[in-house]
């Protein structure tokens, strides 16, 4: 649990968002159940059966693969507040409707306590997220290791994508280990 970091982001995402993104949305925040359209995934496990881990039963297939199904995880569990547990304050995440003058949109705010583990998972959210926001500007985002009173990695949005900054250059997030930065 030391390696834990604070990811926080606060966003407008388009507001003309098709019912099965918005629901899928919310499944990735924890506020809503897996969408019927995020369909289980057949996995080849031919090479990795002693990695299993317990409860998975492979079975053959008709190629005579050992395969696994497995639905997707979301990239949180469980939006409700709650007082989080290596940060300060509450880890939660909120998603609202407004309809207003500039046409509506999805104001989105999520504060949550992130591991290692699953950083790859929230760097293909954050850039799913990414191609639905409403523009640069309407984007916030940070990671701080849990120990620091301060955010050592700040996140935007660039070409499309999630990008992180470290005293105004962009570096290679955490979830990058030894890649090389975009240009």
């Amino acid at each position: 649990m030391g390696d834990v970091h604070e990811l926080m982001i606060a966003m407008d995402l388009r507001g003309d968002l098709p019912d099965a993104e918005v629901a899928e949305l919310r499944w990735q925040v924890g506020l809503g159940p897996r969408p019927s359209h995020v369909a289980e995934e057949t996995l080849i496990v031919n090479e990795v059966l002693d990695m299993l881990d317990d409860g998975e039963e492979p079975v053959r297939d008709e190629n005579g693969d050992w395969v696994i199904k497995r639905c997707p995880e979301p990239a949180w569990y469980d939006g409700s507040p709650h007082a989080a547990s290596r940060i300060p304050g509450v880890g939660f995440s909120s998603l609202v409707r407004e309809d207003g003058a500039r046409g509506g949109r999805w104001a989105l705010t999520f504060r949550w306590e992130i591991h290692p583990d699953g950083h790859a998972e929230v760097a293909a959210f954050l850039d799913w997220l990414a191609e639905r926001c409403e523009g640069a500007g309407r984007f916030f985002g940070y990671l701080r290791w849990y120990e620091h009173a301060e955010p050592d990695t700040m996140l935007r949005i660039r070409d499309g994508k999630v990008v992180t900054c470290r005293d105004g250059e962009v570096v290679g997030p955490l979830w990058w280990g030894d890649e090389t930065v975009p240009a």
